[in-house]
């Protein structure tokens, strides 16, 4: 399995005969890293988490020809394009191409996908984080508290070898608290570190964390890790 990081959430994760894309987002072209070319013969599946322009890059619709993309309920192809579509709502299940879709929902907006594909399991969170912000009201940040653990928890039980996690540094001395938890009660073999704003340094804090020998320590953008 081999993992490349674009920019911000945006990943693919390469198999034998498979290659997922999670909320590819370029800034405007700046961080164009992914070719699909480059991956002839594999089956390619786009995920877009929700409609936030830092998840949801137009140039997807770029290869549409050979794509099949799973998205939430409120994105639709443009108009003009051919596409594969399978729209999905939180906490549903679905096979697209041999692999297994599991959505839960986000507590900002759209889904986080639990991914089975040639015996590997991924899990992308998109913007389900804990949200919690120095500042906001304690039943704010309580509400949070509970929709981030609730979604998390039905993860339990999962032997997850890859998971996308948000590590946002607006949250101050918080934003670690969606990792800690994640590993924690679910865990996986490899967490990588996402929506950090180019914060790199985020990554290497994680790894003085009790899972850091876990932690896939980020240091640029298209950047690629191969795991077992």
């Amino acid at each position: 399995m081999k993992v490349a990081y674009y920019h911000h959430s945006g990943f693919s994760v390469e198999l034998e005969h498979t290659v997922l894309l999670f909320d590819y987002y370029t800034q405007d072209g700046k961080y164009n890293g992914f070719a699909p070319e480059a991956y002839a013969g594999k089956e390619l599946l786009v995920f877009v988490s929700h409609a936030h322009g830092d998840h949801y890059d137009r140039s997807i619709w770029d290869f549409a020809q050979r794509a099949v993309y799973i998205l939430p309920e409120e994105i639709a192809v443009p108009i003009g394009v051919t596409a594969k579509a399978v729209h999905m709502a939180a906490h549903e299940e679905t096979t697209v191409e041999g692999v297994r879709i599991k959505t839960l929902l986000s507590n900002d907006e759209g889904l986080a996908f639990l991914v089975k594909a040639e015996g590997k399991t991924i899990y992308h969170a998109g913007d389900l984080n804990w949200w919690h912000w120095n500042g906001e009201s304690d039943e704010f940040n309580e509400d949070i508290r509970q929709s981030y653990c609730g979604e998390t928890d039905r993860l339990k039980g999962e032997a997850i070898d890859a998971a996308f996690v948000p590590v946002d540094p607006r949250l101050e001395d918080k934003y670690c608290w969606a990792a800690d938890y994640f590993m924690e009660q679910v865990g996986a073999a490899a967490l990588f570190p996402m929506h950090f704003w180019r914060h790199f340094s985020v990554c290497g804090k994680l790894v003085e964390k009790p899972y850091g020998e876990k932690v896939m320590k980020i240091t640029g953008e298209n950047v690629t890790f191969d795991l077992p």
